[in-house]
């Protein structure tokens, strides 16, 4: 029975990994299609607002989504263990502790989208439609955090899928809204932001419908809050989220930066490299998350061999996969941005070269990034990240102050902080944490590096000889 039970738990790997696969497919695709079209409508200057406001999103979806992971640590635990009690202590109290997070959360979101026009170079945007954007997509942030609560009962019970369908329709929504708010009148950051706000409330009603049908036994009642058990989660939360504002410090702290330090049309530049690695990180993510129930079920049941044998097989994966498309683009660098884009935009190529090398030991290690959260060890982790973080920042900020090196040197300073936190600290802190030698996942990494050396050099070889 047991056996039975586990194959039909696993046999939803691949559903899962599919689903999110063509999640990711669907969000590139509109990433890349809605970068021209924003530049097109609204011109460099005032696109650059679009990037930076989802970059500050980032900051409050920090402490909700840190949150969120802990609370699915718990809850995939009591899941697998077959505690129908402590699932649903765990998912009452996970929701009210969010709610709270929000509330608390909300007077930040007015005071920043009232200052938003007055701390950045918004360029020529009007401070009302700026306020009125930054208020309505943070809103909209933290309800999508808030949806973690019900996507943690689908992620305890392998049924990711749910939730990758879910995100399907509130990306193409989204889209859809806003083709159609251009169409009939003018182009809007105003409109931007009601269109995320209606995107993500269609996706909560999704969300807690399938909740109901497909995990009846889940269900929130108010008797069954444990402020005990929520303040157990919220400490290791807390440390997700220290982690979480660590990670902030790289890629979103730079576009900060540029947009502080040199202004908003080199920000926008930046802002199409970032999208870049935004991208690369969503996809690799889309497919190394198919591990974490796994990883959490053999957690349960102390099967810590296990465990190993899926990360290796996930990371290995999933960096080879990634292999490609990262050297690919390092070859195709113009062709791409040009197709992209249009001519003109020559100063992102370099850019590019500097951050994909990187972007190779991001996605390989990947998979390794909740083995803290499932071992309740987050706090090496927060703060080894949060000094590679301020490292990233303050390289950048003296790189601008004594050198002509410009956003170039932004790049450089990311990459090197990423390199010392993915290729170094993450592997080893992993290999600790799921005992025997220090080097277990080494080996994938080096696999990584190697095909995309091939890649590479087959590439360049292959542009010496075709057009």
């Amino acid at each position: 029975m047991a056996g039975t039970q586990f194959d039909s738990f696993s046999s939803r790997v691949s559903l899962n990994m599919v689903t999110n696969i063509v999640r990711t497919v669907i969000m590139a695709l509109v990433g890349f299609l809605m970068v021209p079209y924003y530049i097109g409508e609204f011109g460099l200057s005032t696109y650059a607002i679009i990037p930076l406001v989802t970059t500050i999103t980032t900051y409050f979806l920090a402490m909700s989504d840190s949150l969120a992971n802990a609370f699915t640590r718990y809850m995939a635990v009591a899941v697998q263990q077959g505690d129908v009690d402590t699932a649903n202590r765990t998912y009452t109290s996970s929701t009210i502790g969010m709610l709270k997070c929000i509330a608390a959360l909300m007077p930040v979101v007015l005071l920043v989208s009232v200052l938003a026009p007055y701390i950045f170079d918004v360029g020529e945007a009007h401070s009302l439609d700026v306020q009125l954007a930054f208020f309505m997509i943070l809103v909209s942030s933290l309800m999508l955090s808030f949806s973690a609560c019900m996507g943690s009962v689908f992620m305890a019970h392998n049924k990711m899928y749910i939730t990758y369908t879910g995100r399907i329709i509130h990306c193409v929504l989204q889209v859809g809204l806003v083709l159609a708010f251009f169409l009939f009148t003018e182009p809007s950051l105003t409109l931007i932001g009601v269109s995320y706000v209606v995107s993500t409330a269609v996706f909560l009603i999704i969300m807690v419908v399938y909740l109901h049908r497909e995990c009846p036994q889940i269900c929130f009642s108010r008797s069954c809050y444990d402020p005990h058990l929520l303040r157990k989660m919220s400490g290791l939360g807390l440390w997700a989220i220290i982690c979480e504002f660590g990670s902030l410090m790289f890629i979103q702290a730079s576009m900060i930066v540029v947009n502080l330090m040199v202004g908003s049309t080199a920000q926008g530049s930046f802002s199409v490299a970032a999208n870049v690695i935004s991208m690369t990180n969503t996809a690799c993510t889309s497919i190394a998350a198919a591990a974490m129930p796994l990883a959490y079920r053999c957690y349960a049941q102390r099967d810590t061999d296990g465990m190993v044998r899926i990360l290796k097989i996930f990371t290995k994966f999933v960096g080879l996969f990634m292999a490609f498309p990262l050297a690919y683009v390092m070859i195709f660098a113009p062709q791409v941005i040009g197709i992209w884009l249009g001519s003109g935009y020559s100063d992102i190529y370099p850019m590019l070269y500097i951050m994909l090398p990187a972007e190779v030991a991001v996605c390989t290690v990947n998979a390794l990034i909740e083995v803290p959260v499932v071992f309740e060890r987050m706090r090496p982790v927060a703060l080894a990240t949060g000094v590679f973080g301020v490292l990233n920042v303050l390289m950048s900020v003296v790189i601008l102050i004594v050198t002509d090196w410009g956003v170039l040197g932004v790049c450089v300073s990311w990459t090197v902080s990423m390199l010392l936190l993915k290729l170094v600290f993450y592997p080893l802190y992993a290999s600790k944490l799921t005992s025997g030698g220090l080097k277990k996942y080494i080996p994938s990494l080096a696999y990584s590096y190697a095909a995309f050396a091939v890649l590479l050099a087959i590439g360049y070889a292959s542009t010496r000889v075709f057009t």
